[in-house]
């Protein structure tokens, strides 16, 4: 049966494909001109299948030949043909990708200009609907990527020189018209630039562009703080110095900049690395009193860490306590609580850990972490019945699964109670078949414990009668 369809399938695409080369040979060719011309404006889809099809037969230089063919696709792309500033981002990354797939073909065979007139011109042709797109990651930003790719594999290639003067020369005129904002074009065409200066001259020009740029943008700190940007062009000029072989340039750029966070932490980081703890003390001093400047008191444990890290490496018993404890209230990370703890004997420490719960309770809303962080705590030091306790008191079921393989041989009976406690405000709280299923399996996993069935069967038939209007509830407890 299936051959005899299959045949006939291939029978009817023959007939058809028959029809359609008698019709083609009696059509006049103004007749089919006509038909193209009308049809074309018709349907957006066939005109850009048309244009992309035959690319090679449009008699246009290069730039000019694909700035049009670009346009007509946000044009085509577009969701109404008036509306040329809102194109169907999804449907205008589609139709360039065909036309970059053609760029990388030509490249492969050696055929460099087009792959730069396209590249270029597509850079050129989408970056501002490329900036007001917001996704992070998107077809669109990609086909901007792709551009920068295939212009960087001209600069590796075979190509004359005269090309890559080009594409230098056109990095460059991108590169004076930005100012900073993070775009994916103004990151892309830096990287191209900083590739494409591949002699001294071309490596001062940038240089000094680079220079120029970080001016500015010292002017503007004085209005608003611009340590972002101008760590952009640091970093890039930091690249370049250090491409012209002049390491000690490029060092001595971060040593004049230490008011760029990252920058700072970068030779505190080294410091620590070369034992020189005084300067890296210092520094980390001076970083703390900057932040308050600026009220970014977020970043203070960035500089505690580093200070626990030293305070380490000196034995400093007193400074690891007092940093480590601070840490660990601010994060409740027990690797600060593990820091403190080693610097005590093990006869002294077990009063420190109950004065340092003592000191999460006394927040009047510490929380879910400050509850997560005083189990972790009562796991550290063994303390089960602790434990048990801070499950009566927070019976969730999340809370109670968690801590089940810790309690479950050391107090059944008990964790028995929990759980019913837990499972009565789950199924009060949460509707859905995922959370059915997640209700009888906890239900079948407690029958394992002592009294365990019983306590299943009494809920299973409470939950029955309470939420008798839950039909898949009902359902999933009646398996």
């Amino acid at each position: 049966m299936i051959n005899v369809v299959s045949d006939r399938t291939m029978i009817e695409a023959d007939n058809h494909q028959k029809l359609l080369s008698s019709l083609l040979g009696k059509i006049k060719k103004q007749e089919l001109l006509q038909f193209l011309q009308h049809y074309s404006q018709q349907s957006s889809a066939f005109e850009m299948g048309f244009l992309l099809h035959f690319t090679d037969k449009i008699r246009l230089p290069g730039s000019k030949k694909y700035g049009a063919l670009i346009e007509s696709i946000i044009r085509g792309s577009s969701q109404q043909q008036t509306q040329l500033d809102q194109p169907d981002f999804a449907k205008l990354a589609a139709q360039v990708e065909k036309l970059l797939k053609h760029a990388e073909e030509q490249l492969a065979a050696k055929n460099y200009l087009d792959p730069f007139n396209l590249a270029a011109t597509v850079i050129e042709q989408l970056q501002s609907s490329c900036n007001r797109e917001e996704k992070t990651e998107s077809p669109l930003k990609d086909c901007i990527a792709r551009s920068f790719l295939i212009l960087n594999d001209l600069l590796n290639s075979e190509a004359g020189p005269d090309l890559k003067d080009s594409i230098f020369n056109f990095a460059l005129s991108k590169a004076q018209k930005f100012s900073y904002s993070g775009k994916i074009v103004e990151e892309n065409c830096y990287s191209l630039l900083l590739n494409a200066a591949s002699d001294g001259e071309k490596q001062q020009q940038v240089l000094h562009l680079l220079d120029q740029a970080i001016k500015n943008i010292k002017k503007l700190h004085r209005e608003k703080d611009h340590e972002q940007q101008e760590e952009f062009y640091l970093r890039k000029k930091i690249t370049l110095l250090e491409k012209m072989g002049k390491p000690d340039a490029a060092r001595k750029v971060v040593y004049e900049n230490l008011s760029i966070t990252t920058f700072r932490k970068e030779v505190i980081d080294r410091a620590i690395d070369e034992g020189d703890f005084s300067t890296a003390k210092e520094l980390i001093n001076e970083s703390k009193m900057i932040n308050q400047q600026k009220g970014r008191l977020y970043l203070t444990s960035e500089w505690d860490e580093r200070l626990l890290k030293i305070a380490i490496e000196e034995n400093e018993f007193r400074n690891i306590r007092t940093i480590g404890l601070r840490l660990f209230y601010d994060q409740f990370d027990m690797r600060y609580y593990l820091a403190a703890k080693k610097t005590y004997t093990a006869e002294s420490w077990p009063a420190e850990a109950q004065k340092i719960m003592n000191t999460i309770k006394s927040e009047t809303h510490f929380g879910v972490n400050g509850i997560r962080a005083l189990a972790a705590i009562m796991i550290e030091e063994k303390w089960w019945l602790q434990l048990l306790h801070l499950v009566q008191k927070n019976a969730s079921l999340a809370f109670a699964e968690d801590y089940y393989p810790l309690l479950k041989d050391k107090f059944p009976l008990e964790l028995v109670d929990v759980y019913r406690e837990a499972l009565r405000r789950y199924a009060e709280h949460n509707m859905g078949r995922e959370h059915y299923e997640t209700l009888v399996g906890t239900l079948k996993k407690i029958q394992s414990l002592p009294t365990g069935k019983e306590v299943a069967r009494a809920l299973t038939t409470e939950f029955k009668v309470k939420y008798a209007q839950r039909g898949n509830m009902v359902k999933a407890l009646n398996k």
